[in-house]
């Protein structure tokens, strides 16, 4: 091997390497809709989108509204089990707790920060900073007593805010009833094929203390997710088996018809024994059996979330004024094995014979956030909303690394201690007009500005990584939006939509270039925003026996963010941008009382408008995680007039084909997801107070790819592919008091 050579190999490694410690763990890396009446009919779908509730049908911009009796019809839990019946969304999963979300595929694959903002109620979730690794820790909210789970695509960036330029993933909570006393238990268990046992339990009890003024609310919940893939390494079965526990306790107090006060309590545990992939080649080949992986290490994965807010509203007549208060605190533990990165580095170039190397990774987010906003009344001809915004984060991100010989003892060399430090404060003034030139017509404008300050500190050794001194930044955002509305009918609404969002820049890690020893990075990166120019049009026949909800937009994305190599060393860089194209349709038909047909299609076209060195990508090639098409088709059957209310149901999802990187990329090697279609049924009745439900997942057991991280096949190991679960077969029992 030549002197040239032998740099060039050892900077792709050891870049690549780095970009499996930002990119895997990551060092450096940063109103509800009535449930049905007795004819089988639903009401009219209330969402609050735009800080105000109204119908569905009248909000000028493409949203989902799912209810949690709908959920819990489909037996969904997590995230996962609703999230590919929603057009537009995209996902990448290793598990409970370890999900990166996207939008409208506004997405390079391994983020370096959120695209989608993340709120319980009006309460954002996690770090903004690129700092703490939020961006692969996506809030997976257990879903009991949900209200209803909202999914905002396209820039929110004016109401929103930062990180929100991909759309808004909205769980918004059943409040508590002020009038009766009540509550609802569940249970259920499930069998999955060649899998573990599924289990689960849930309790919730409303209680007025004074009547029409006062009442409280508790749910519990525990959720035991039986794992489906074994590590044939170390011979353990079912490492994904994994637990969701946690509740909230909520108050409601309304001491004037015009004051409203709630103070929300909401806690919530992820254990998992490991993460949920299969290890397979880069040509799709398993590396053992398409549901096994093969490494020496265990990789457990624990998560804490706390949050506690509290909102007031105050009704003067003529304006509203709303405050919401919050503080929450999240802790994540996750052990990753690179010994396929790390192991032959340490032998090719450090002489050290490592067989097997750990990454533990702890990050932690201490978050306290006021918004205030005051809100004309509904029926004017100006109507207008005005808020102010404070958001205070502390972080950290800490890894180690453990080495290990091939007899399982620990070799005393350290190629990873790093402490990453960070804080992120904003302040922000939003404020939007809608002006109704009649009852038919109205335009909209919004905007937003923003000021953050941002801090970190490099604090790191290891035959790896190297420390740098305190940096700082500072970035004033402004984001903005404009509306046009007609109402056809009450029944029919077409709008257009201009919206923007960005995602927040920051201080740089410190790359030094190991030739002149001079600074071979910007000190600081940019806010990468982008542009959205929306069509939609909403309508439903008088009677409600035919909806249609249709939109198409194109998406301008500018000075992308990324995560790449320069002299070695992990740093993050904007450049390029990117061009997304789309339609997204959902059809509703009800020939008749009993019988309920969706079907829910998402077309998209994104691709980078330039060639990108940072990203390996070609000039026209495809962004990845996002399929070009995507259908979720449901049909529902229920008898609302028998005593034992008989139901079933069946949802047939399809999927396309994904790409999970670009095809220059070095450090994550493409991979190509291939096309997948399953089938979901369903079946319920009435006996006496109790609801039952039987459900099966996935009824012809296909083996879908999810997605796929390539951080290992840069070295020769395979790619981690996340598998649809294996079919499932699922029992529940439910009941209200």
């Amino acid at each position: 091997m030549t002197a040239k050579t032998f740099r060039t190999a050892r900077s792709a490694l050891l870049g690549g390497a780095m970009l499996f410690l930002s990119a895997a763990p990551a060092f450096g890396q940063d109103a509800a809709a009535p449930p049905p009446s007795d004819d089988g009919w639903e009401g009219d779908i209330i969402v609050t989108a735009q800080r105000r509730s109204e119908r569905l049908i009248d909000t000028p911009q493409s949203v989902t509204s799912l209810s949690g009796d709908e959920l819990a019809r489909r037996g969904a839990r997590q995230f996962t089990d609703f999230a590919d019946t929603v057009p537009g969304l995209q996902f990448t999963t290793q598990g409970a707790g370890s999900a990166q979300i996207s939008m409208r595929g506004v997405t390079t694959g391994a983020d370096i920060g959120p695209t989608v903002g993340i709120y319980v109620d009006d309460v954002p979730y996690g770090s903004s900073s690129s700092f703490a690794n939020g961006v692969r820790r996506a809030l997976d909210v257990g879903l009991f007593d949900i209200d209803r789970v909202e999914v905002l695509r396209g820039p929110q960036g004016t109401l929103y805010g930062a990180s929100s330029m991909g759309g808004v993933l909205k769980y918004v909570t059943r409040a508590p009833s002020l009038a009766d006393f009540g509550g609802s238990l569940r249970a259920g268990i499930a069998t999955t094929n060649g899998g573990a046992m599924s289990y689960s339990a849930s309790g919730t009890l409303n209680a007025p203390i004074a009547r029409n003024r006062i009442a409280i609310q508790g749910t519990g919940y525990y959720s035991r997710v039986g794992g489906y893939t074994d590590n044939v390494a170390t011979g353990e079965r079912n490492v994904d088996t994994g637990d969701i526990y946690g509740g909230r306790v909520d108050l409601l107090a309304k001491p004037t018809e015009t004051l409203s006060i709630r103070l929300t309590g909401f806690a919530q545990d992820i254990r998992r024994d490991g993460g949920s992939y299969a290890d397979i080649a880069l040509d799709g080949t398993p590396i053992a059996g398409a549901l096994d992986q093969v490494h020496p290490l265990d990789e457990p994965f624990r998560s804490r979330f706390r949050l506690v807010s509290g909102s007031v509203t105050n009704d003067f007549g003529g304006a509203t004024l709303s405050s919401v208060t919050s503080y929450q605190t999240a802790r994540t533990f996750a052990a990753t094995d690179g010994s396929a990165v790390y192991a032959p580095l340490l032998q090719l170039f450090f002489g050290i014979p490592a067989q097997a190397v750990a990454v533990n990774e702890v990050a932690r987010t201490r978050k306290f956030t006021e918004e205030v906003h005051l809100a004309s009344g509904a029926n004017s001809r100006l109507e207008w909303l005005i808020g102010g915004f404070y958001t205070h984060e502390s972080s950290l991100l800490q890894q180690i690394g453990d080495t290990f010989d091939a007899n399982g003892a620990a070799i005393p060399v350290n190629i990873v201690t790093a402490r990453i430090r960070s804080t992120y404060e904003e302040y922000a003034a939003f404020g939007d007009l809608t002006y109704h030139f009649n009852d038919r017509f109205d335009v909209s404008g919004g905007l937003r500005y923003a000021r953050n300050s941002q801090r970190f500190e490099q604090d790191a050794s290891g035959l790896l990584v190297t420390g740098g001194p305190p940096r700082a930044s500072h970035e004033d955002v402004v984001t903005y939006l404009a509306n046009a509305r007609y109402r056809f009918s009450p029944h029919v609404t077409a709008y257009a939509r201009f919206a923007t969002g960005y995602r927040p820049g920051g201080p740089n890690y410190l790359v030094l270039d190991p030739v002149t020893g001079q600074p071979a990075a910007p000190d600081t990166y940019k806010s990468d925003t982008l542009a959205s120019y929306e069509l939609g049009l909403r309508a439903e026949t008088p009677d409600r026996s035919f909806g249609v909800d249709l939109s198409a937009y194109f998406i301008d994305w500018k000075d992308i963010q990324l995560l790449t190599a320069v002299a070695g060393v992990t740093t993050y860089l904007n450049a390029g941008g990117a061009h997304i194209k789309g339609l997204e349709l959902t059809l509703t038909a009800r020939p008749s009382h009993a019988l309920t047909l969706t079907g829910a299609f998402a077309y998209n076209d994104g691709y980078v408008t330039d060639a990108n060195a940072g990203l390996g990508a070609a000039d026209g090639e495809r962004l990845p995680n996002t399929p070009h098409f995507t259908a979720a088709i449901n049909a529902d059957y229920r008898v609302a007039r028998s005593p034992l209310h008989p139901s079933i149901g069946a949802t047939l999802r399809y999927v396309s084909d994904r790409t999970v990187s670009f095809d220059a990329n070095a450090s994550l090697p493409q991979y190509r997801l291939p096309d997948y279609a399953s089938v979901d049924l369903r079946a319920g009745i009435t006996a006496g107070p109790v609801d039952v439900q039987l459900y099966v997942r996935n009824l012809f057991d296909v083996r879908g790819q999810l997605s796929a991280q390539t951080v290992l096949s840069a070295f020769g190991g395979p790619a981690q592919v996340t598998i649809l679960q294996p079919r499932t077969f699922g029992l529940e029992l439910s009941t209200r008091f």
